[in-house]
């Protein structure tokens, strides 16, 4: 699975607030401890990383959104 399937997958899924871009999910992978693929375990095919799809899944699906730009009206309420 390289960064561009994945960025289509979890936008396609819903598991992220709105759509998110390959480099977004390199983004993440790259900065947040919690990226279930560790960058030893990535295989270079041409110009692409693929690394398997199942724990990526997972990982977004139980994820706490963080995003950027202005908050949602339903997330400010009290």
């Amino acid at each position: 699975m390289t960064f561009t399937e994945i960025a289509r997958r979890v936008t396609d899924r819903g598991y992220v607030p709105r759509p998110i871009t390959r480099q977004g999910v390199r983004h993440i992978a790259d900065t947040d401890p919690a990226w279930p693929v560790p960058p030893d375990q990535w295989i270079k095919i041409g110009n692409a990383w693929v690394m398997p799809w199942a724990p990526i899944e997972v990982f977004f699906r139980d994820r706490t959104t963080r995003g950027r730009g202005p908050a949602r009206k339903d997330d400010t309420e009290s």
